[in-house]
């Protein structure tokens, strides 16, 4: 298995990192949790569009996480054998619909794709599984408070985020997605053995989230997401707080990043 960190930022581009996007790959097939700009550049430019990517985990609808999904899609049908085109977007269910008049908009309507366009809107709980890989979600709390302020306003929107665990190879691997300042349920994502937490590291505070996950069944850590003041001389300050609270390996994570399994 090889997880490749392609976007490492947090809401903003930055000289040195894009928007989030990470890459697994394992045997014949890979997996895109969330799907920032410019994905399909990076994936392009590595040389990374095989295996064919089975399915994209979208952890919310912030524009940093998926704001390279449409140019994703339509790179996705240009790629590959006829056979190999059969592409499932899990992403909260507030979004399918959305989602699907966008794709029609730029005359990406998922009917009309030469090949198989899903889109699977998630809920807590087992949300894909194939040969290859079985993965759950667990909601996160991200947003919350954006969702209420919205669903106030009148919009449709709910709030929708998640985390999600992937089992694959017979090891589990977390993504925390985006995370409330409070973190509460990273005790039930990581309730049993992980052999890897891709954690973010810019809507929490290292100093309580860092002993939090210290305890925890975890064998690696990433951070990823990265928030400005943990970037350029900022890096060293976010190392040494990790080596202070942490008993297992840890690397800050940067784009084109491989983390092999």
């Amino acid at each position: 298995m090889l997880l490749t960190t392609l976007g490492t930022s947090h809401g903003n581009h930055t000289p040195t990192r894009n928007n989030s996007a990470t890459l697994i790959q394992t045997g014949g097939a890979a997996y895109l949790v969330d799907c920032g700009e410019p994905v399909a550049a990076s994936l392009e430019r590595s040389g990374k569009w095989r295996p064919p990517i089975r399915a994209v985990f979208v952890t919310h609808m912030h524009a940093d996480h998926i704001g390279g999904l449409s140019e994703f899609t339509n790179m996705y049908f240009k790629r590959g054998a006829q056979a190999e085109r059969n592409l499932t977007l899990c992403l909260p269910e507030e979004a399918v619909t959305p989602l699907r008049i966008w794709l029609t908009a730029i005359y990406q309507a998922p009917e009309l794709r030469p090949g198989v366009l899903q889109l699977q809107g998630v809920k807590p709980g087992l949300c894909f599984e194939d040969e290859h890989l079985r993965a759950s979600a667990h909601p996160s709390g991200h947003l919350a408070s954006q969702g209420a302020a919205y669903q106030a306003a009148g919009y449709p929107n709910r709030g929708e985020s998640f985390s999600y665990l992937l089992e694959l190879e017979g090891k589990r691997v977390a993504f925390t997605g985006d995370l409330p300042p409070t973190f509460d349920h990273l005790g039930e994502l990581l309730a049993e053995p992980v052999a890897l937490l891709v954690m973010e590291m810019t809507h929490i505070q290292p100093e309580r989230a860092l002993p939090f996950i210290a305890d925890k069944p975890v064998d690696r850590l990433v951070l990823s997401h990265i928030h400005d003041p943990w970037h350029g001389p900022g890096e060293d300050r976010l190392r040494d707080l990790c080596s202070q609270y942490l008993p297992y390996p840890f690397v800050i994570a940067y784009d084109g990043m491989e983390v092999e399994l």
